[in-house]
């Protein structure tokens, strides 16, 4: 018996024995499971700490991106505006010219920064009304007479000389072209043209009175009266 409760009692004391070196196992197991669990939640906090340093630099971008749209968007409006005030700055015209006696004056709308003298002859040298090149307007005055505004006219000396080379119609296409460009424009009654300071002379008339304007066939008219007075005052008796 007491051989038999020994051996029980030995049994007993390995059972208990291996049971605590199962118990060690589990124990030294569980650490190594705690400290994975820990190196998890270091990196759960960097990758926290990772996403907040992150969206300062997305809220900069973004600042950016709005920043360059808006530079963007500044010089197109600026030069939208700049162009409305450059149109607006700008004063209007009318050129009168024609291609045939028979037919009225066609008219034409420029612009211009200032309009001058200068500027409404380069526009009607366009339409073959006076030479391209070399002819200026040396001066025009602009006055009241007995109530009418009128314009007196000086032209360079190459536009008689153009004036020389052309057929009487075509004259009378030229005359009424530019009396009735400067006239519509300065708003006068009549327009007295000279060359160089003095009348001005053709093949075909002498321009010494001031003209009201009318189409190229009513300066023709003009012109036929004024050789038909010449020609009978030469006719008339001397005394």
């Amino acid at each position: 018996m007491k051989k038999r409760n020994m051996a029980a009692l030995a049994l007993l004391a390995v059972m208990l024995l291996t049971a605590c070196g199962r118990v060690s196992d589990v124990t030294v197991t569980t650490k190594e499971i705690v400290v994975p669990e820990m190196s998890s939640k270091d990196i759960l906090v960097n990758s926290l700490e990772y996403l907040l340093e992150e969206e300062p630099e997305e809220e900069t971008v973004k600042e950016r991106e709005g920043e360059e749209a808006a530079q963007d968007k500044e010089p197109e409006t600026a030069a939208d505006n700049g162009t409305v005030e450059m149109d607006n700055a700008r004063e209007k015209a009318v050129i009168c010219y024609g291609k045939n006696v028979d037919s009225d004056l066609m008219q034409e709308e420029i612009t211009a920064e200032e309009i001058t003298p200068d500027v409404l002859l380069n526009a009607l040298a366009k339409h073959n009304i006076v030479p391209l090149l070399n002819t200026k307007a040396l001066s025009m005055v602009e006055r009241e007479e007995e109530g009418k505004k009128l314009l007196y006219l000086d032209i360079s000396g190459s536009f008689r000389e153009y004036l020389l080379t052309m057929s009487t119609e075509a004259e009378c296409i030229i005359i009424s072209s530019i009396v009735n460009t400067f006239l519509a424009n300065y708003d006068a009654d009549a327009v007295y043209i000279t060359v160089e300071g003095e009348t001005l002379v053709t093949s075909s008339a002498s321009y010494a009175e001031a003209l009201s304007g009318g189409t190229p066939r009513e300066i023709m008219a003009y012109l036929t009266a004024a050789e038909e007075e010449t020609a009978d005052s030469i006719a008339e008796p001397e005394e």
